[in-house]
């Protein structure tokens, strides 16, 4: 017994929260659902004591609140909606708390419990949303409190009370907009940033391509495209020839130029779908969707085709380069990246030995 309570707590406050859902998401679902939890329970627990003052209406009304609070976890575990949910949640509290300052609650303290409002409202539809909402509360109650003669409350309040009352809620709204205004630019800020970084992380620096990181994701989505649609795709391993050389000839910013400046060309030379990255050191991977060995010959042709006219101005010299390539095949049949990368380094090393400044297979 000890044991499957806390189960059922977890498993009650985590409906609705899904692996593929950002963090900020599930960290409101988990929120909504501790709220309704909370919300379920105090009023519960209230409602019985009401019931046990004999004060019925009171403790009716506190078990309907009770009751709403668990409807809007079920909408949720349900439709997995947790908007729906929160606006149950947020909505029947206000209600409630409309009620509370009618009536007056138990020895009128039930005002007292307005002051949750504001920071609910706020969490749960963020500044705008959430300001609207605490504005038509506030003038729902400024109208049952000040309504001529007391005539819709069900009790008798000071006007010092009333007074206090309203500024001391608003102080509170102040402050939870404040500090909901605080916490969305700080998560916006942090995610700004962690998305940067993640950028960074897939980009190579020097030429603006992919990196080999986020070469092998785009081949692991490629990969399951092919195996999902029954198609194929091919792989181009490039390597520059003699690329030692320029560097020790003109130097090693001689040799970065002519890394970028290819980069450049190939991106012009290759369909946006394709994919180019450097792969490490003069070394580049290009990816070919929905292309097959022999469409890849034709393409490797024409990237030393058109490589042939291509140099790089570095101070007075024009650095000319030539570049070999091994081809390989991702297919229904073989679909895995080692053996597919495998097989492209095998065939640059053919196209080495081949004289270079030239593909493999032919």
């Amino acid at each position: 017994m000890n044991l499957s309570a806390p189960r059922f707590l977890v498993k009650y406050l985590k409906t609705g929260i899904k692996p593929e859902q950002d963090r900020e998401t599930n960290r409101r679902i988990f929120m909504v659902n501790l709220f309704g939890l909370v919300g379920l329970s105090i009023t519960a627990a209230m409602g019985v004591l009401a019931f046990i003052d004999s004060n019925l209406l009171l403790g009716g009304t506190l078990f309907c609140a009770s009751a709403v609070y668990y409807i809007g976890h079920y909408v949720t575990r349900v439709s997995g909606n947790f908007q729906v949910s929160s606006n149950i949640i947020l909505y029947s509290l206000m209600l409630l708390m409309i009620y509370l300052v009618q009536s007056g609650g138990v020895a009128n303290t039930g005002p007292l419990w307005i002051f949750m409002v504001a920071p609910v409202s706020l969490f749960f539809g963020g500044i705008k949303r959430g300001l609207t909402d605490i504005g038509i509360f506030v003038f729902a109650i400024v109208i049952v409190m000040y309504f001529p003669g007391d005539a819709l409350l069900g009790t008798t309040y000071s006007d010092e009370f009333k007074s206090r009352l309203l500024y001391s809620f608003l102080t509170v709204t102040f402050l939870s907009g404040y500090y909901e205004y605080s916490r969305q630019q700080s998560f916006k800020f942090m995610l700004e940033l962690s998305n940067k970084y993640e950028q960074q992380a897939k980009i190579d620096p020097l030429t603006n391509l992919s990196n080999r990181r986020d070469a092998i994701d785009k081949l692991e989505i490629e990969t399951r495209h092919i195996r999902r649609n029954k198609d194929q795709a091919a792989i181009l391993l490039c390597d520059i020839d003699y690329f030692k050389k320029i560097n020790d000839l003109y130097g090693h910013d001689a040799g970065d130029m002519v890394l970028v400046n290819l980069a450049k060309r190939f991106q012009e030379l290759l369909m946006g779908q394709d994919t180019v990255a450097r792969w490490g050191g003069e070394e580049f991977l290009i990816l070919l969707p929905q292309t097959n060995k022999e469409q890849a010959k034709s393409v490797a042709d024409k990237l030393q085709t058109q490589l042939k006219t291509f140099t790089t101005q570095y101070q007075q010299y024009q650095i000319q380069i030539t570049i070999s390539i091994g081809i390989s095949e991702l297919n229904a049949e073989q679909s895995n990246i080692d053996d597919a990368i495998k097989i492209a380094d095998e065939n640059l090393y053919m196209a080495k030995e081949n004289g270079r400044n030239c593909y493999f297979p032919q």
